[in-house]
């Protein structure tokens, strides 16, 4: 069995899906099947910090045209000699709303190998070059999948109102718990990254984008700020939106408030693991994640979360291990003036609670499953029972 991963980007620079689909693939292939992954090169210098640790088998094809669209016919060119070459291939896609999915669905109609499709985003059609897309060819690739994999359980129900009949599998990403094993101490972490040894940090985690919901975040601070005076806001994260940052950076200037917001920049390896342990809370107020990466990343270092509806942790609140809220400016602030109140026992033991939670999601556990998966639709095995099909 090979399975090949189609993914628009896997640069480290990309966000989630850059970790979590080697991740994926490093340990399919301790399952001892065959993995490729498959992109478009869209930045300079591209690299994979995870491909390279893990030796995957990595190919990055250039676009052509426009940018946006990312268009490639080589990749074209090599996915066709590859299907005809290879027996027992599953080809799994990690996109919606581009050329990626147009791909698989004119390559699924010529030679109709398995095709799965992994949701990675919204699916919902709030915007209009999604609803332009879904007519075009969108809502007929998902219904031409063998399976459709979704990383949130609510995506089901989404799928099914649109109108989409293919089967769905529910896993959820993972987590590699080596990586958090060995934390350095707070004190060391936060003379690493030049940080105050006597401020606590709230910490944000994630690509600096409009989706990601950073704004609310810097608005609550500048109203609380001035209270709590043992704290400061460390944000860490590559720039997907330059005008974004821009104007966050003017507001939090006009504040006089640039001297306790702490701009890192994108770290990766041991120095974003420092970022996690020099901090004593997590806040990602994003609008959507079908997983959220560094959700999980922050709960395996044992830190407290506030993020909200948009994310898939309503699991948060069961296991008392932070805030999970409809994303408003009152609930964000409130919930955060609430965390920062919390003595470091409380802290601590919310930090605890998360750990215990997000222990279920070794990544071992979730690769074994997607081979039940990949097994179901190539060699007719068992139908695992986190398939589920029209009427289900």
């Amino acid at each position: 069995m090979k399975i090949i991963h189609l993914i628009e980007n896997i640069d480290d620079r990309y966000g989630g899906p850059a970790k979590s689909v080697p991740e994926l693939c490093h340990h399919l292939n301790n399952l001892n099947i065959e993995s490729e992954i498959l992109s478009i090169k869209l930045f300079q210098n591209e690299n994979n910090e995870l491909i390279t640790k893990y030796d995957l088998k990595w190919i990055s094809f250039k676009y052509e045209i426009i940018k946006k669209l990312r268009i490639s016919l080589t990749l074209n060119q090599y996915l066709n000699k590859e299907i005809k070459l290879t027996s027992n291939l599953i080809i799994n896609i990690h996109n919606q709303w581009n050329y990626i999915p147009y791909l698989a669905l004119q390559l699924k109609r010529k030679y109709n190998f398995k095709l799965v499709s992994t949701i990675r985003g919204s699916i919902k059609l709030d915007k209009l070059h999604k609803k332009i897309v879904w007519i075009l060819f969108q809502k007929t690739m998902l219904n031409n999948c063998d399976l459709i994999h979704v990383t949130k359980k609510s995506d089901i129900t989404d799928l099914r109102e649109l109108g989409i009949k293919s089967k769905i599998a529910y896993v959820p990403n993972g987590i590699n718990l080596e990586e958090f094993t060995n934390l350095p101490t707070k004190k060391l972490a936060k003379e690493n990254l030049e940080l105050d040894s006597n401020k606590k940090y709230i910490l944000f985690l994630g690509r600096i984008h409009k989706a990601k919901g950073l704004a609310y975040l810097v608005n609550s601070w500048i109203k609380i700020a001035h209270q709590y005076t043992n704290w400061d806001l460390l944000i860490v994260g590559p720039i997907y939106d330059k005008q974004y940052k821009d104007k966050i950076i003017s507001n939090i200037i006009s504040h006089n408030l640039l001297r306790r917001v702490h701009f890192k920049g994108m770290l990766k390896g041991n120095k974003k693991i420092e970022a996690l342990s020099a901090s004593s809370l997590f806040v990602l107020p994003s609008f959507s994640e079908n997983f959220g990466m560094s959700i999980a990343e922050a709960m395996a270092a044992k830190l407290p979360v506030i993020t909200t509806h948009g994310t898939p942790w309503q699991e948060i609140t069961q296991y008392d291990s932070g805030w999970w809220i409809e994303l408003t400016d009152e609930n964000i602030n409130s919930s955060l003036k609430e965390a920062l109140n919390c003595n470091d026992e409380e802290l601590k033991q919310k930090g605890l609670n998360g750990f215990n939670l997000i222990k279920q999601y070794k990544w071992e556990f979730q690769a074994k499953k997607m081979k039940e998966i990949y097994d179901f639709i190539l060699f007719n095995k068992n139908k695992p029972v986190f398939i589920y099909e029209t009427g289900d």
